[in-house]
């Protein structure tokens, strides 16, 4: 059954997962009713973003940290990119295109 979850809730668990290499834990909150993707279905995007979760994990050095950029605010939308570091590569190991607005978050994993 599809809920509604808080916004802030669902990118802390999206953090936690990634940061964790656990993409299985955010399966409950991208079942939210107020989470879009940019694949054709939640399953799509699912499994591209646990190949991508645990790619990250075989090429990263150390604990993931994550940085907020190329933050933009245009008609009652937040649009930016959460891109997640090693302590080792200069460019993000993985990266995910994020849309919030008051009601919605969409998620886009991008490709390496």
């Amino acid at each position: 059954m599809k809920t509604e979850i808080s916004i802030e809730n669902i990118k802390s668990e999206l953090i936690k997962s990634c940061v964790s290499y656990n993409a299985k834990s955010f399966i409950p909150f991208l079942m939210s009713n107020n989470v879009l993707t940019g694949m054709p279905n939640k399953t799509r995007f699912y499994s591209f973003f646990k190949y991508m979760v645990n790619c990250t994990k075989q090429c990263s050095e150390g604990q993931l940290t994550y940085k907020i950029e190329h933050e933009e605010i245009q008609n009652n939308q937040i649009s930016y990119y959460l891109n997640f570091y090693d302590k080792i590569h200069k460019y993000s190991r993985l990266s995910i295109e994020i849309k919030e607005t008051k009601d919605n978050i969409y998620l886009d994993t991008l490709p390496f």
